[in-house]
């Protein structure tokens, strides 16, 4: 068993967000390296000499200030943005919904469902065509707590409601019979319906 979850709890279902989120990050990336492709073949020798004559001292320390410099901005944008998808889980138990990231440095949202009021789902056009969306629960001390792109949306939502019924149900007292009435007032179903005429 996880050692974060409770003794009774079980987990439901456990997902990373949607990977449309990777889309602009790794468009990014992919821009970056046909840049600076397109930038070392200026750099090769014979076409550096043609358009920068004279410069030859120059050649070889852009190479590297380009290399660098590039490999900088993808750790800072597309590849910090694919860790951090990587390392991040969308976690659906019996008692919470817990959203944990972080690989040496664990970050963890609990979001207990019998704290929960009310569970919506929304979705934007882009979100409904890969069938993502963002869940959003409203909290009984009148917060709003919203997990984006969670995929499989639908499906989460049924999950979380059925979770969060099964938790939160209440059982109802049963409605007397009136058999139970006749017995303890000693009297028979047949004598009832003379109460109302005695008054």
């Amino acid at each position: 068993m996880r050692s974060w979850l409770a003794e009774d709890e079980q987990v439901i279902i456990r997902s990373r967000a949607h990977s449309r989120i990777l889309v602009w990050p790794v468009t990014v990336g992919l821009l970056m390296i046909s840049a600076c492709s397109a930038a070392l073949a200026r750099l090769q020798p014979a076409v550096f000499a043609q358009w920068a004559p004279g410069a030859a001292p120059f050649r070889e320390p852009a190479i590297v200030l380009l290399l660098t410099a590039v490999l900088l901005l993808q750790v800072a944008y597309p590849i910090r943005r694919v860790v951090r998808w990587a390392s991040t889980w969308y976690i659906l138990t019996s008692r919470r919904f817990v959203v944990r990231s972080g690989n040496l440095r664990r970050h963890q949202q609990d979001h207990w469902l019998e704290q929960v009021e009310q569970v919506d789902m929304r979705q934007k056009l882009r979100q409904r065509i890969v069938g993502a969306g963002e869940l959003e629960f409203y909290m009984m001390n009148g917060g709003l707590r919203r997990i984006s792109d969670v995929p499989h949306i639908a499906a989460f939502k049924n999950k979380t409601d059925e979770a969060w019924t099964q938790l939160v149900r209440v059982p109802l007292p049963q409605t007397p019979s009136l058999g139970y009435y006749a017995d303890e007032d000693d009297t028979t179903g047949k004598e009832l319906p003379q109460f109302g005429a005695d008054h």
